[in-house]
Order: C-alpha cells, then structure tokens, then sequence
C-alpha cells in the first residue's frame, strides 16, 4: 500500500512566516500624486510657451507675406491691380486698396454670392493665429465702412501714417489721405503692418485697421487715441517693415529702428 507524501514541516513553517505584501502608506500616495502634480503642470507651461512660441513664428511669417506683397504693390514698373488706385487717373496708390486687395473685400472680391463670407484663417496673411477669434468679410463695403467683422477679432492693422496724414487746418488738428508712391521703397525702416488689439480699437470707438503711435506728433496722433498694439505674443509685437523684414518688440513705439514718424504729403 503506497504512502501518501507527507508535509516538509519546514517548507509549512515557510509558507506560515512568509511576510505580508506592503501596501502604500496614506503619507506615500499623497507625495505620488504632489511629484505627479508638479510633473504635470512644468509641463502644462511647457506646452503653452511651445504653442505660443508655434503661433508667433506663424504669425511673424503671416507678416514677411504682408511686407512682400506690399512691395510688389508699391512698385510702379509690375505692380498687380491695384484697384480703385488704378481706376482714379491719379499716380501712385491708396494704402486701403493694397490692404483691400490682402483682404479680398470691395472691388477684389473673389465672386462669392453671399453678403457675409468666412476667411480662410490658415492663408489669410491679415489673421494672426493667436487671435480672440474668427472673423468675416462684407460683400461691397471698403475697409473704411467695417468690411472686417467683428472689430474686436481684428488681429493686424496697417501703419495709418501710409493711410492719412496728421497736419492742421488753421489750429485745428486732422487727419487727410495720403497716396504712395515707389519712393516709399526707400524707407525700409517705416512699418507697414503689426499685431494690434481690436478690441481696444472698438472700445474706443475708431476702426481697428490702421494704427499708429503719437511719435511726437501734435495733432491726432499725439493723443495716443489710434495707437493699440497688441503683445500677445509672449508680451511682445510683432511687425513687418517695407524693408520686407519682420521685428518683434516688447515697446515698438520707442524703438530707434522703427522709424514710425515717417508720413507722406497730404492729398
């Protein structure tokens, strides 16, 4: 009759006095989810400052497009259409048909039949990506007449020197158009377009298109009431120069370089 195999005591008394698994104290789990905690938002900043980072040079590139469309504007030898500028027997061009004609507003309009249209964000040079939202186009209206809407979500405006003039008739100051010519080629310093705030434009009641510091001027320019540059990229503005190159400053009025003060003669 064969034996059933009986127990090692020792390897019973093993089993017996094995220890227990550990499990994680109260005080561990807390430091865990801390050390996560910390992990987690470096990380959160990290990918903010690399999405602000990606929309700035988007938007920087948006402007270098702005600044070589504006020289091909401006050259009177091979300019494109130039609109209405073309139209008035007068020489040389209006800066609102070139920004116009960037839009695809008033007599550039691309054929669509409806009265408000989208833009295309991802093309259109006039959108900064790191803007407070989209905007549309009006069918048949000049920039002039709120063809951009909503005011608030516009992102970049043109230097307003190029558009109107600061002078006075008598003691009172105003504001008169201004028409280019290719001789503004040979101010590679002036500003031609920059970050602005729409909003602010809007609170303020003027139009968010055009912009400009008061660079010593007395007249309407010198209130500051028109200059509304936005730094929301990482606190600075970004700019394109008729040069063709972009800058980025955290105080764009004050720089040397940017030679604001340049307009040209009155109508």
């Amino acid at each position: 009759m064969t034996r059933a195999p009986t127990k090692s005591p020792v390897r019973d008394r093993r089993r017996r006095t094995a220890p227990a698994p550990r499990a994680f104290t109260l005080i561990e789990l807390l430091a865990v989810v801390a050390i996560l905690s910390v992990l987690i938002s470096i990380l959160a900043a990290t990918l903010v400052k690399v999405r602000g980072a990606s929309r700035s040079f988007v938007c920087r590139n948006k402007l270098r497009t702005v600044a070589f469309e504006f020289q091909r504007f401006a050259d009177d030898f091979a300019p494109p259409d130039r609109g209405d500028s073309d139209r008035d027997g007068r020489p040389g061009f209006r800066v609102e048909d070139f920004q116009e004609r960037l839009y695809g507003i008033d007599e550039f309009w691309d054929g669509a039949t409806r009265p408000v249209a989208s833009f295309d964000a991802a093309r259109q040079p006039l959108i900064c990506p790191a803007g407070p939202g989209p905007v549309q186009r009006r069918i048949g209206v000049p920039c002039s007449g709120q063809a951009v809407i909503p005011l608030e979500n516009v992102t970049i405006g043109l230097n307003m020197r190029l558009d109107r003039a600061s002078v006075f008739l008598g003691r009172r100051p105003v504001l008169k158009p201004v028409r280019l010519t290719s001789g503004i080629l040979d101010r590679p310093s002036v500003p031609v377009a920059f970050d602005v705030e729409g909003r602010t434009a809007a609170e303020r009641g003027v139009l968010p298109y055009y912009s400009a510091p008061p660079a010593g001027d007395r007249g309407l320019y010198g209130t500051g009431q028109l200059w509304f540059p936005s730094t929301r990229h990482g606190g600075e503005v970004n700019a394109c120069f008729v040069g063709g190159h972009v800058l980025s400053s955290r105080s764009p009025e004050t720089e040397p370089q940017w030679d604001w003060a340049y307009q040209p003669a009155s109508e």
